[in-house]
């Protein structure tokens, strides 16, 4: 998905007390400036030691001509940080849409907030 949209999105999570975070292997620096550059007010975090890809096993051993680099996962996860669902974005049709994740925030909050239907 493209950052652009998801900096989009943030507006309308911050309705729902949902965020956003983005995790790449850049160096702070590169991650800050894109961040900035895209005018997105949510974190961009760095792992460019690449503990966090190996941690979480999700490195691509297939390029071996660019080094350790990231498979792009999409992940969903609940106010205690429990996963609630992953997306493999490998290839491109694998990440979520906006669409798919404003459904997964909606499971996500039904299952967190007995509030979520005032006339239920």
């Amino acid at each position: 998905m493209q950052l652009r949209l998801l900096t989009e999105f943030q507006k309308e999570l911050r309705f729902s007390y949902c965020k956003l975070a983005v995790v790449s292997v850049d160096p702070p620096e590169v991650s800050d400036a894109f961040r900035t550059g895209l005018g997105a007010d949510f974190p961009f975090l760095s792992d460019s030691e690449h503990k966090a890809i190996k941690e979480l096993d999700i490195v691509d051993t297939s390029d071996k001509k660019h080094g350790t680099i990231a498979i792009p996962y999409t992940f969903c996860l609940m106010p205690d940080l429990t996963v609630h669902k992953i997306y493999c974005g490998w290839w491109y049709v694998g990440r979520p849409t906006l669409e798919e994740l404003r459904q997964d925030l909606r499971e996500m909050i039904k299952r967190c907030r007995p509030d979520f239907d005032p006339q239920a």
